[in-house]
């Protein structure tokens, strides 16, 4: 190979790393969910792709975003706490700056307008622990957001109360949908949304560490989530 050609070869092979660090930096960001507090919209060994553009393009050192813009009630978001500016969270948009947030038996209330809670049939859902846990649909009323999604409660846990806590300028209220074995907004406090990274969107890799085959070593797939999307 000429000297030429190398160049061209070393040239081609920068541009490809450059282009992949952009998209990374701006873009795109892959993330490993440790944790269940997320369930069942996210699992432990979940690989998820984030999208960073979504509430507007980050500038160095900038905490203003270009063409900034809020989230919506109910996206699943990577965020980080200030406290600990080095570890990312995924949690869901509960609240938004202005709103007030309240639970009442376990249960949301926003400006004064009750979530419904809507039984998940057991055949359709996905229970870590039917015995401990039931599976709800948390529908929003719709003048807050068309979106609604599935949680955890424990059996039992309607005697948990929240508030009311009205959001401050800037920041977000964010719960986990496992709701009673979530470190969230009930314990450390809204977050502001300059914190946040991006919006998770989807599952592109989803590994089992609690089923392993291979004399014991290796994960299990869930086939059925790969390059699953998120609501």
């Amino acid at each position: 190979m000429g000297s030429m050609a190398w160049r061209q070869y070393l040239l081609t092979v920068g541009l490809a790393v450059l282009a992949a660090l952009l998209v990374r930096h701006f873009v795109l960001t892959a993330y490993k969910v440790p944790t269940g507090s997320m369930q069942p919209a996210l699992k432990p060994g979940d690989f998820i792709f984030s999208l960073r553009t979504a509430y507007g393009v980050g500038l160095p050192g900038r905490t203003q975003r270009l063409f900034g813009k809020l989230p919506d009630r109910g996206d699943l978001v990577v965020f980080t706490y200030p406290h600990q500016p080095s570890v990312n969270y995924v949690k869901r948009v509960i609240a938004l700056p202005g709103d007030t947030v309240e639970m009442k038996s376990n249960h949301l209330t926003i400006n004064g307008r009750s979530f419904d809670y809507v039984p998940v049939d057991p055949r359709q859902g996905d229970n870590p622990n039917p015995a401990l846990f039931d599976l709800v649909r948390e529908v929003p009323p719709p003048e807050l957001t068309t979106s609604q999604w599935t949680v955890i409660l424990e059996k039992g846990s309607l005697d948990k109360n929240f508030g009311p806590l009205v959001v401050p300028p800037g920041e977000i209220f964010l719960l986990g949908d496992n709701r009673d074995t979530s470190d969230d907004s009930r314990y450390w406090g809204t977050v502001p949304v300059s914190q946040i990274s991006g919006r998770a969107f989807l599952i592109w890799l989803s590994l089992d560490w609690q089923n392993k085959w291979g004399e014991n070593r290796f994960p299990s797939l869930r086939w059925e989530r790969l390059f699953m999307p998120l609501h």
